[in-house]
């Protein structure tokens, strides 16, 4: 394919203007701003049309190439395919649709559907930016970069070029979730190092569980022949009290012999009753202590059912979970899978309601540039000027509080002084001297009046008396109010030279703090009076300027195909989210809450598996205990007990008390029955203890009996505390368990991923020694061609093409190691981009050959370098129609 001829009626300032095409090299060469490059541009019109994007700020293709005189915009172009002749005529107007488009058979002149108004990506089979990246070099823009139609055209490459552009990205990934498992840090540790600490807890706990058992059945044996010592020595209380009782009664032997007949009879009658109480057989010890193991058993196995009826939620909750998860199949990855889609849904939405700064915006952010001219504050200092000037606002409410005090400290000084005055010149002393005095004067009035008689002398003596009694306490009354008066205004002076100091001192600090914040707040121009209000002015255009800035640099991102992929994934989300948004009562597509409805599904999903756990062994353990119970109880109903059947840990303890008492009470009436046949009623008085022998007695038992009673208690408690730790580690066991399958699903999942990282690496380089060869292949034969071995600084095997379509050295040119070509100087940078594109135009146009626009490329070169272009220039001119375009002879390629 190549081009004929173009006629321009208008585009930039190019009007009425017929251009013919020859093939091979068509050099065109004029100064700068006559219309080259609006000549490469308008050929790339004729195949790709102009855009429209009435969003864009900046000055596009449309508005910069609109005729100068306002005649028609546009021309057409004449092209051979093949062995066919094509005129495109296209003319543009202010939008995309007023734009026209006409094909003609340029032979017959009539019009042609051969090809449609995208005559451009029919002919070439790539879009506009692949064509810019390809056969259309604009000036300074020899570095080319691979596009999706670019990938796609070279034989498949596009079905996998956006896995190989992520292929760094998934094994980062790949590496980053391992880690989650398999990190060893002490500060952020991985899953397995964590669960191993876990299962290392329970297994401790777990191992300890046989020694606690045996020291729980050696305790609660011990306790049991506590208690029987204890009825022992209760037995023994007895009979001792009956012979007290005996021998109270009567100090005659015949006493003793009746007190041990009536304990006989007593004994016999206690036997009787254990007789009717095992009417169907004395059991074996074993036996109850086999009943007494499960009852042990049976108490465990009620704590644990108890303490899993606390962990289900209520009936409500349940019936809930179970309509919510019963007939859906849902695992944690369903989640994980909705929730990064959900993070993409979000991403997307944030993208499209940022897409363009408004001119409020850009006025503001204007604004705010110059606002914060002399820098913008940081958080950390705006945080300390705000607590400055809480300080201040503190302090000055102190100083206004301390100085209400000061005063009323001084006020309360006068007033004392006042008062002082008052009392001195109006008071109780005063009255008193008055009193004293006249007493005095009485006594001397009835000391010295008529004759002496008792009466007189009387009342001389009680008014003398008096008067030195009312002396007495004037005189201490003036002592003790000199010294009120003087510690008073001792006091209280500190209490105002104190005052003074602490307000000087809150004086000099809220000085300090003011101007230190009033020093900050100054380098900007704020309008409030008040310093707080400032600062929170200067805050909140802080904000908006991040803000505003962050927003500006989003602007450029493109946007392409956001609205169709938000659209597919939304419907693909909600659609496996939809059943569960009716039971939560969310409607997403009014309300677009997939984050909070995701969230609560996972919490729901972990409360129902928990919930299914827990009921399934709450379940087992009532059925357990319930038939545990019930074998119990049928033993325990083959005896009379006093005890409520409902308590078997009681009735048990009742039958071997039973047992216990049998056993001894029946020993006794065979001691009684030999002690009466051997004794005598004629020395029953010799061989018995005394009355103080027996009482002595009697309170040694009294005294052990209280012993083992607290001894008992002590041992209830330790057994009741051991049964709750077997509980508790009896969880641990189950836990354990639970931990161990969790760490081997663990352990797979890192063996994934590193078989995943295997596969992704044997793939890429497969994907590479297939699709890059031919690319590679004829960069070196181009790089050869300029430099055959010839340059010692440049081997032209070192240089390599990635997926990108970026050079890169390597051996010898790259110093040992891989680099970049932004290691090499401008001029090698410059041809060796030129030879990429090169290649990269022989791979992608092996059926047709296009014509190669150049606009003025090698701007600059020097002179060596723009011999080695000539050379491949009139190298490429052999096989394809080149249009190259320059404004200095020096570029000539004539």
């Amino acid at each position: 394919m190549r081009l004929i001829s173009a006629y321009i009626a208008g585009f930039g300032r190019i009007t009425d203007r017929n251009i013919t095409f020859e093939p091979g090299l068509n050099e065109i060469m004029d100064e700068n701003g006559k219309g080259k490059t609006t000549l490469a541009v308008f050929i790339k019109s004729m195949f790709y049309g102009l855009e429209y994007s009435p969003r864009k700020s900046s000055l596009t293709e449309r508005d910069h190439y609109r005729p100068w005189n306002a005649g028609t915009f546009g021309g057409n172009l004449v092209i051979l395919v093949g062995k066919k002749k094509y005129r495109i005529e296209r003319t543009f107007g202010g939008t995309a649709k007023e734009d026209t488009f006409a094909l003609f058979d340029e032979d017959t002149g009539e019009a042609s559907t051969d090809y449609s108004e995208k005559i451009g990506e029919e002919l070439f089979e790539v879009d506009r930016e692949s064509f810019e990246k390809s056969i259309f070099v604009p000036q300074g823009a020899l570095e080319t970069k691979i596009t999706s139609q670019l990938n796609a055209k070279m034989g498949g490459l596009g079905s996998v070029q956006d896995d190989m552009n992520r292929y760094d990205q998934a094994v980062e990934a790949i590496d980053n979730a391992r880690k989650v498992y398999t990190a060893t840090s002490k500060v952020n540790p991985g899953l397995i190092k964590q669960i191993n600490e876990k299962i290392r807890e329970e297994k401790e706990k777990a191992d300890r569980i046989p020694k606690l058992q045996e020291a729980y059945d050696t305790k609660a044996h011990m306790l049991l022949e506590k208690r029987a010592q204890l009825r022992q020595l209760e037995y023994r209380k007895s009979t001792l009290s009956d012979q007290l009782a005996a021998i109270a009664r009567s100090e005659k032997s015949v006493g003793v012999y009746q007190a041990k007949k009536d304990s006989l009879k007593k004994q016999e009658d206690v036997l009787q009753g254990l007789d009717d109480f095992f009417a169907n057989g004395l059991p074996d010890e074993k036996d109850i202590d086999d009943l007494e193991n499960r009852e042990r058993e049976l108490s465990l196995n009620r704590n644990r059912r108890d303490i899993l009826r606390e962990k289900l939620p209520e009936k409500d909750e349940q019936e809930f979970l179970e309509n919510l998860f019963a007939d859906r199949s849902i695992s944690e990855d369903d989640i994980d899978e909705w929730k990064k889609e959900s993070e993409t849904i979000r991403s997307l939405r944030i993208k499209g309601e940022h897409v363009q700064m408004s001119d409020d915006e850009r006025n503001q952010l204007s604004e705010l540039r110059e606002f914060f001219k002399k820098g913008t504050p940081d958080d950390e200092q705006i945080q300390n000027t705000l607590s400055d000037i809480s300080r201040c606002n503190e302090i000055s409410g102190q100083m206004k509080s301390l100085g209400e005090t000061h005063q009323k400290h001084r006020e309360a000084a006068n007033g004392i002084r006042e008062t002082q005055s008052i009392q001195e010149g109006v008071s109780g002393i005063v009255i008193l001297g008055f009193i004293t005095a006249v007493f005095f004067m009485a006594s001397l009035f009835f000391f010295n009046a008529g004759e002496r008689g008792s009466l007189r002398m009387i009342l001389f003596i009680g008014s003398f008396v008096a008067g030195v009694v009312s002396a007495v306490v004037f005189i201490m009354q003036i002592i003790h109010r000199a010294a009120m008066q003087k510690q008073s205004k001792s006091t209280m002076e500190d209490e105002l030279v104190e005052s003074e100091k602490d307000l000087s001192k809150l004086r000099s600090e809220y000085q300090k703090l003011h101007d230190r914040a009033h020093a900050f707040i100054e380098k900007y121009p704020v309008s409030a009076d008040d310093m707080q209000q400032a600062l929170l002015e200067i805050h909140r255009k802080k904000d908006r300027f991040e803000t505003l800035n962050a927003e500006e640099a989003k602007l450029s991102e493109n946007t392409s195909g956001m609205v169709e992929e938000l659209s597919e994934l939304q419907l693909k989300l909600y659609t496996s989210l939809d059943p569960y948004a009716k039971a939560f009562g969310i409607n997403l597509y009014e309300d677009a809450k997939e984050d909070d409805l995701i969230k609560k599904i996972s919490d729901k999903l972990d409360d129902y598996l928990e919930f299914e756990e827990n009921n399934q062994e709450y379940q087992r353990l009532v059925a357990t205990i319930n038939s545990e119970t019930q074998g119990i109880l049928a033993v325990l109903r083959a005896y009379p007990l006093k005890t409520d059947i409902t308590d078997l840990a009681g009735c048990l303890r009742e039958i071997r008390q039973n047992m216990l008492l049998y056993g001894s009470t029946q020993k006794q009436i065979d001691e009684l029955q030999d002690e009466l046949k051997s004794l005598h009623v004629d020395d029953l008085a010799k061989s018995g203890k005394s009355l103080q022998e027996l009482q002595e007695e009697q309170k040694k038992l009294d005294d052990d009996i209280s012993k083992q009673k607290q001894f008992i208690a002590e041992d209830v408690k330790e057994l009741d505390s051991r049964s709750a730790t077997l509980v508790e580690y009896e969880e641990a066991r189950e836990t354990l368990r639970d931990l161990n399958a969790k760490k081997a699903s663990y352990e797979e999942k890192v063996d994934l991923y590193e078989e995943t990282k295997k596969y992704l690496r044997i793939a890429r380089e497969n994907f590479l020694k297939v699709y890059m060869g031919p690319l590679r292949e004829r960069l070196n034969y181009y790089m050869k061609s300029l430099y055959p071995d010839s340059d010692d600084a440049i081997l032209t095997d070192d240089f390599e093409l990635d997926m990108n379509l970026a050079v890169s050295v390597s051996g010898k040119s790259g110093g040992g190691r891989t680099r970049s070509s932004d290691y090499l100087s401008k001029g090698y940078q410059d041809l060796a981009s030129f030879c990429s594109r090169a290649a990269l135009i022989d791979v992608l146009f092996r059926r047709e050959e296009p014509m190669i626009i150049l606009d003025d490329p090698f701007v600059n070169f020097d002179e060596e370098k723009l011999t080695d272009a000539k050379k491949l220039m009139q190298e490429l001119s052999q096989k394809y129609q080149i249009i190259y375009m320059t404004c200095h002879e020096s570029r000539s390629l004539r």
